[in-house]
Order: C-alpha cells, then structure tokens, then sequence
C-alpha cells in the first residue's frame, strides 16, 4: 500500500483532519472578517476563531468496569521509524515498513497534535486505519469481537500543520513519524485507567507492509 495526502474527504469515515485553512502568507488580520458560521473574530479583531475543528467524545459509561473516565492530555515525542531497502522520494529516503500492530480506544476519541512542525519539515508522519468487522452478536465494543477488517485498511500521509482525531473505537497503527526528524504531539482523549477499557491491540499477520 501506498500513502495518500491526508484530507478530510477522505478519512472522514474514521474521523476528523484538523488543518488551518487560511494560507501561510496571510499574516494581518483579513479586512473584511469572514461571515462563516463556524469562524469569527477574536481577541480584538486580531486573532480568528474556528468553532468545534473536532469534537471529543467519552463513551465510558458503556465500559464493563464502570468506572468514570477523565479527559487527559500527554505527549508523545516520536522518533523515524526504522525501514527497509530505502529509497529517494521527495528529497528524503523512505522504503518499506511493516504494519505489525492496530490499536483503538474502544470508549473514547484520541486526537492527536503536532508541535513546532511546519509543514515542510524533515519528518512526517503516516495515519493508518481500518474498519471494523461487524460483529455477529454480543455488546459493542467488546474485545472479544469486532476485530479490524484489514481487506479495507487505509494509509494516510500527514505533515506538522494537520492534527488528527481518531474517532471513538477507530482502529489505527501507533503514531508513525518517517523522515529525518522527531516530531512531538500531544494526545487528548478520555481513560479510566483500566487498560483493556482504555485500549485494545490486535498484532497483524507478517505480510502487510507500507510502501513509503
């Protein structure tokens, strides 16, 4: 599988892009405002708000365990991943890497923030998701069932000026940063502390890779 520019379009079905859609250059503050319904002028008309870029949702009162959830927030510093047989592309090296393991968040939304990276960094980093099967019995997000449809997997290529939302049970790869550099994100989402109610991980059979 090959990497697709990340949009909202496409990764709709498992969540939300979060980019700024003003240009780079627009650096004083636009005259007239915009009008649209979801941005409007701040901080003595020298700043622009977007309303809702993303919504956070805690689906823990459904957890076996019933315990209450709390929104955290941490950071993740992420190194390149290790790959193999590199090769030129876009001014930087990158080859294959292997998908070994999905993980999701069966009872909360993870977003996921990049910081101090510009959009023409030295890194980048790879959004992979995949649909779940759907179950034939059983409660929702139960970790006995709906396991990730890996016929339908997607791959993403994001850059320092998107975040990303994973929704609510979304599977996804661990945070993959390729390129030259680190790149740090802060993570927001809803736990409880209990593990198997605050994350689940399926290993991938040998034999599905990335083509960077």
């Amino acid at each position: 599988m090959e990497p697709i520019p990340l949009t909202q379009s496409e990764f709709a079905p498992f969540g939300t892009v979060i980019e700024c859609p003003l240009k780079p250059s627009l650096t004083t503050f636009p005259t007239p405002p915009p009008t649209s319904s979801n941005v409007v002028p701040a901080n003595q008309d020298t700043a622009l708000k977007f309303i809702d870029v993303t919504y956070m949702k805690n689906h823990y009162d459904s957890a076996p365990s019933g315990i209450p959830a709390k929104a955290v927030m941490n950071m993740f510093s992420c190194y390149p991943r290790p790959l193999r047989s590199p090769i030129t592309k876009n001014k930087y090296d990158f080859s294959i890497s292997d998908v070994t393991v999905l993980e999701r968040h069966p009872y909360t939304t993870q977003t996921f923030i990049p910081l101090g990276a510009a959009r023409d960094a030295k890194a980048n980093y790879l959004v992979v998701v995949a649909p779940t099967l759907q179950p034939t019995s059983g409660p929702p997000f139960s970790s006995k069932i709906g396991p990730p449809d890996l016929s339908k997997v997607r791959m993403f290529w994001a850059h320092g000026g998107q975040a990303v939302t994973y929704g609510v049970a979304t599977w996804h790869m661990p945070m993959a940063v390729v390129g030259e550099e680190r790149m740090d994100f802060v993570v927001v989402q809803y736990a409880n502390g209990e593990s198997q109610e605050d994350c689940e991980e399926v290993r991938v059979v040998p034999g599905m890779q990335e083509k960077l």
